[in-house]
């Protein structure tokens, strides 16, 4: 018996044995799937919070996905056993609970799944600067990974500029390329370009030279030490970056931008 089937004898205010115990075992897997995809939800997100992976995503959220997935799961158990004892209920009656589960179970599972991506692996930012033109221009709308994620050479990545860590450092959010990653090295040729493993990245403006020249002096080998990145903005003569502040943090390299969707459409290299 179909589903408009048993709409029919619902409406028609018709009882039917066969259509009640059908509707019942469509419950009965609808909430089974919702149990299911919340403790694998609660599973996997109590999981990350504990291994500590780095992300934007504050605590807060994190707990609260813990304790929202969680209650679903509960909730979830005792609607099971709730179900799986005699119906009392008109068709009329269990055809409405059904169609309100239905709704309800596509509606939190969505929501689910929605809330942990955003929580552990990719969230939305905006550009705010033009230190990255042409490559990423100011209001642009990006999608950036962040789970358990480690910088690779050119890769643009979400920096967050710990006061702590930089003088002048205002906690912001920057935007830049990794050019030298931990074990390369690094030095200013006479000729005042950056050189990284012997190849040249960029010719310096004289505006820079003096900084990275400081910068690299009492650099043990000329080699960039564990934990560490040298990164750079694509418009070289308008970036704040390595060449002003110094060697980035590892912590502090929170995601990688991999995708714009506003006001252009694509994968971002």
């Amino acid at each position: 018996m179909t589903l408009k089937e048993i709409s029919s004898l619902a409406e028609s205010k018709s009882e039917s044995i066969e259509a009640t115990t059908i509707l019942n075992k469509k419950m009965i897997t609808k909430m089974a799937t919702l149990n299911v995809v919340s403790l694998l939800i609660f599973g996997l997100s109590f999981l990350f919070m504990i291994q500590g992976y780095l992300t934007f995503t504050n605590s807060t959220q994190k707990i609260v996905l813990i304790v929202l997935s969680g209650i679903l799961v509960v909730f979830s158990a005792v609607s099971l056993i709730f179900l799986n004892r005699p119906m009392v209920w008109s068709l009329a009656k269990q055809f409405k609970a059904f169609k309100w589960l239905d709704t309800l179970q596509f509606f939190i599972i969505s929501l689910l799944i929605v809330m942990h991506i955003m929580t552990f692996y990719v969230f939305t930012a905006e550009v705010f600067q033009s230190s990255m033109q042409p490559t990423l221009r100011e209001h642009d709308r990006l999608v950036v990974y962040q789970f358990d994620y480690v910088p690779k050479r050119n890769d643009i990545v979400v920096i967050f500029m710990n006061s702590a860590h930089y003088i002048g450092a205002d906690d912001s959010l920057y935007v830049k390329r990794v050019v030298g990653l931990p074990g390369d090295t690094i030095i200013v040729n006479n000729l005042n370009q950056l050189i990284i493993n012997g190849e040249m990245v960029q010719q310096l403006p004289m505006t820079n030279v003096q900084n990275v020249k400081d910068l690299l002096e009492f650099l043990p080998n000329q080699t960039i030490q564990a934990g560490f990145y040298f990164v750079l903005g694509d418009n070289t003569a308008n970036s704040h970056d390595s060449r002003n502040i110094g060697f980035i943090h590892q912590e502090d390299i929170k995601a990688k931008v991999i995708f714009r969707f506003y006001p252009k459409v694509g994968i971002i290299e």
